[in-house]
């Protein structure tokens, strides 16, 4: 009896492993244009996605790269409108590294205000569910131009 439980033990041990550590998995998406390189990372379990990172680098000519983080800053604040500060598990930063503007939006499903999230960033989807679902936020990076990095 002790013999099988010492070779069960490591075995569940490993599967136990296996399990935590295969659970999430992530695909990314890249863009270039001109003077910008998009990276958008998403975290996904089956058909459903936990959160979306984008990641934009911009190159700015000149010297005022502190003006136009402003400048960005403000419009995203402000969204056409539609503020988008305050929206429980949404988020973006501006900050300048290495001379360039880099602008990092976090969209976390599970936290997520749908009903805000939808207003302001004019979500086609009609609940959490279809919005979250990996083929339809695939189906839009797609669609705007993004190719998957494999």
């Amino acid at each position: 009896m002790r013999k099988i439980l010492k070779l069960i033990t490591p075995l569940l041990a490993i599967l136990v492993l296996l399990t935590a550590c295969g659970s999430e998995k992530t695909k990314v998406y890249t863009k270039s244009i001109d003077n910008q390189d998009l990276q958008v990372t998403i975290y996904y379990k089956g058909d459903s996605v936990n959160k979306v990172v984008s990641e934009n680098t911009l190159t700015v000519d000149g010297d005022d790269i502190n003006s136009a983080i402003e400048s960005i800053k403000e419009s995203i604040k402000n969204n056409n409108g539609h503020p988008i500060d305050n929206i429980a598990g949404y988020s973006y930063k501006v900050e300048e590294k290495d001379g360039k503007i880099h602008i990092t939006w976090e969209t976390d499903f599970n936290k997520l205000d749908f009903n805000k999230y939808k207003a302001a960033v004019n979500v086609p989807e009609n609940s959490l569910d279809e919005a979250r679902k990996l083929s339809s936020v695939e189906k839009a990076l797609t669609n705007n131009g993004l190719k998957e990095k494999k």
